[in-house]
């Protein structure tokens, strides 16, 4: 039931951040202007009407009782002639490039700014911890992961829907916004342990296809309705298989996540580009539209990442040796102490032989607890 109503959530938190994209990519900006073009190009057609003007009929006055040939040589003439006439022309609206490459667009702004220093660093720190005690923390780890859930449903959100003017004090509330809500997600996550245990799964899951997506230009899958069930099915799958390995997936979800966000916050610091590949995931406003550009650098970035989830999936799984995420298993204690207590020659009497069973069993159950943290 618990992993039935992990799947439930995990399915709508997704949905939110899908839906919009596909809801704004459906008319996209140069389609609407082309077709209002369009439009005004039908509606300055003339009509025939019972009444000319006075251009028009000094042109038929001209015009009859002429040959072909001088037809044609007159109509050129009646250019000339009728340049004072009033006539209406269809224009069509320019269309701006939608595609970006500029640092400001992709990061707000073309140099570090504190929002983008403060965001940078509150990604490093997270990700540091994931990558190093992640599967050892029980409760900090199930709010990480709360944290970076709900503050990227907001952001998704709330760039989806900006408008031209933007929001009142925009850098710092598109910031400042989905961290509390953020905070949020993480009380609840880990309040909610028995269901929000299977979204870390799934947030593992979500991050390994963001991944896999920016390795091309134009993102492995085109299409955007694809890419998002893309995206739902390996979340889905990540999240249901924590129930048949818990230990082996939130080691992954863990690792790879904390080398994921560690990645972006150094983004933030060096603008290297890679971030424009999340936006064109995420972010499907028109007036958001970047160019994602793969050089050097980005493949650079890429690979830093393998290494480390590498290297922290291989710290944690021999530091957790003999752990359960959560659980604390010790191996039980012999009750030698009390065998001998109560066995010995010296071990006075009915007295002595009853007091070692019990020290002897007190000493395997408490070898043998262990709990959630």
């Amino acid at each position: 039931m618990r992993l039935f109503h992990s799947i439930v959530l995990l399915f709508f938190l997704i949905g939110i951040i899908i839906v919009p994209q596909h809801t704004i990519s459906a008319s996209p900006l140069g389609d609407i202007v082309h077709k209002r073009g369009v439009q005004d190009l039908h509606n300055t057609t003339p009509t025939p009407t019972t009444s000319a003007s006075p251009c028009q009929q000094s042109n038929d006055n001209e015009k009859r009782g002429l040959s072909i040939r001088d037809d044609i040589h007159d109509n050129h003439n009646d250019k000339d002639q009728n340049d004072g006439c009033p006539t209406e022309t269809a224009t069509a609206t320019p269309v701006p490039d939608e595609y970006s490459d500029k640092p400001e667009d992709i990061y707000g702004a073309d140099s570090v700014t504190p929002q983008m220093g403060v965001a940078g660093a509150i990604l490093i720190i997270l990700g540091i911890y994931l990558m190093v005690f992640g599967f050892r923390c029980f409760r900090p780890t199930l709010s990480v992961a709360g944290f970076l859930t709900f503050g990227l449903i907001t952001w998704v959100g709330m760039t989806n829907s900006q408008t031209m003017d933007g929001y009142t004090n925009d850098p710092v509330t598109i910031m400042a916004v989905p961290a509390g809500l953020g905070i949020l997600g993480a009380i609840l996550y880990a309040f909610f342990w028995n269901i929000s245990i299977y979204l870390v799964g799934g947030m593992g899951g979500l991050v390994f296809g963001l991944f896999i997506l920016c390795w091309r230009e134009d993102l492995v899958i085109t299409q955007v309705v694809p890419r998002a069930c893309f995206l739902v099915a390996i979340s889905l799958f990540f999240a249901g298989v924590v129930f048949f390995a818990e230990r082996y997936l939130v080691l992954f979800s863990t690792s790879f996540t904390g080398s994921f966000i560690f990645i972006v916050g150094i983004d933030f610091l060096t603008h290297t580009g890679y971030i424009a590949g999340l936006k064109s995931i995420l972010d499907q406003n028109s007036l958001h539209r970047v160019k994602y550009t793969i050089d050097r650098k980005v493949y650079a970035m890429m690979a830093v990442i393998i290494v480390l989830f590498l290297i922290s999936f291989g710290w944690q799984f021999f530091y957790n040796r003999g752990r359960e995420f959560g659980v604390n298993v010790e191996p039980a204690k012999k009750g030698g102490d009390g065998g001998e207590a109560g066995g010995g020659e010296e071990g006075g009497g009915d007295a002595g032989g009853e007091s070692g069973p019990g020290s002897g069993g007190d000493s395997k159950g408490d070898g043998g607890s262990g709990g959630h943290e």
